[in-house]
């Protein structure tokens, strides 16, 4: 199965999932509060965010002209490099907590390259954008990272992610899980499901080995 998204529909899920980022920020200020995101607190993974925002306001900096794209909206995820050492990880991203010494100044440069890549991604021309040694439509593109964004809002157990990215992250799910997402879930059942973030009961298993032996599809 495929993911293509058309220019508007990444720009439209991306930009609402931006602004409901600048929504949370404005009342989150408990970095040592856990997340959903194994291994990581709250601070860690804002942190985590806040690197990968910068990554795409460099990668729009170029928007090619169309033209032959290796990868789609979901095919990205399936294709992601493997992670590797998670306490590693979990280290190095203490060391950029550790660099604001009040939560409000965390949660304040989050704030401000959001802001930054609302304007940017309001202006993205549609094309082709070069990621990660992948080549992107620009509506996979800003609509995977709708999916990014989505995934890591959830991560705060705060309020929920903008309806259209969650929706795409559920959409996202069900094409990396070939189809096999009950239609009755709720995205958000979906999405943490399909990320490992809610491991299935038994009873689901038992009832859905095809989602058994897929999830987690998104990580």
């Amino acid at each position: 199965m495929t993911l293509h998204l058309p220019h508007e529909e990444g720009r439209d899920a991306l930009l609402d999932e931006l602004a409901s980022w600048q929504q949370v920020l404005t009342a989150f200020d408990d970095l040592e509060a856990p997340s959903r995101c194994a291994g990581w607190n709250c601070g860690q993974l804002l942190v985590h965010v806040l690197l990968g925002l910068q990554e795409v306001a460099l990668a729009l900096l170029d928007v090619a002209e169309p033209g032959p794209v290796t990868v789609d909206a979901a095919g990205y995820w399936a294709r992601y490099p493997a992670g590797g050492d998670p306490d590693r990880e979990a280290r190095r991203l203490d060391g950029f907590v550790r660099a604001y010494p009040e939560p409000s100044e965390l949660t304040g440069h989050v704030g401000d390259t959001v802001a930054a890549l609302l304007r940017g991604v309001r202006r993205c021309r549609e094309g082709r954008v070069g990621f990660q040694d992948l080549t992107f439509g620009t509506g996979d593109f800003l609509g995977s990272w709708a999916v990014e964004l989505a995934v890591h809002h959830l991560d705060l157990i705060a309020a929920p992610p903008a309806a259209s990215a969650l929706h795409l992250a559920r959409r996202t799910v069900d094409d990396l899980a070939d189809g096999a997402v009950p239609a009755d879930w709720d995205d958000a059942t979906v999405v943490l499901a399909g990320t490992g973030r809610v491991p299935l009961t038994d009873g689901l298993r038992q009832e859905f080995p095809a989602l058994a032996h897929r999830f987690p599809v998104l990580r």
